[in-house]
């Protein structure tokens, strides 16, 4: 699971693996490994990570499943104008947005009369 956010929260900043490897002073083939999930980051690798990303440790090996942590992501940049601007702007995943779409979705069909039809 470590390795599928890693690849996510990469991709969300547009980097490629190489320049994520030297945000965090490893090895491009090192970092590859974090991502293949073949290798696991030490300690200070994984703040060094969690800090760049500005997210918890926890958030990074917690798991939980990967529409919960889009559903969360997508209501932070409903709930955070500058958030939404960066989302707008191409820094948040197709994924999140389309999620947050949803929610909008959802929460307009809930606004409805009881007497309308779908």
């Amino acid at each position: 699971m470590f390795n599928k956010k890693l690849i996510a929260l990469r991709k969300s900043k547009k980097l490629t693996q190489e320049e994520m490897a030297s945000k965090i002073g490893v090895h491009r083939g090192t970092y590859a490994n974090y991502e293949r999930g073949n290798r696991q980051p030490d300690y200070e690798t994984l703040i060094k990570i969690a800090d760049f990303f500005e997210v918890s440790i926890d958030y990074l090996l917690r798991k939980e499943t990967q529409e919960k942590i889009i559903n969360e992501e997508a209501k932070k940049i409903l709930n955070d104008p500058k958030t939404f601007i960066a989302a707008r702007d191409g820094e948040v995943t197709d994924e999140i947005v389309q999620a947050a779409l949803e929610i909008i979705a959802e929460q307009l069909k809930n606004k409805r009369k009881p007497d309308e039809e779908d």
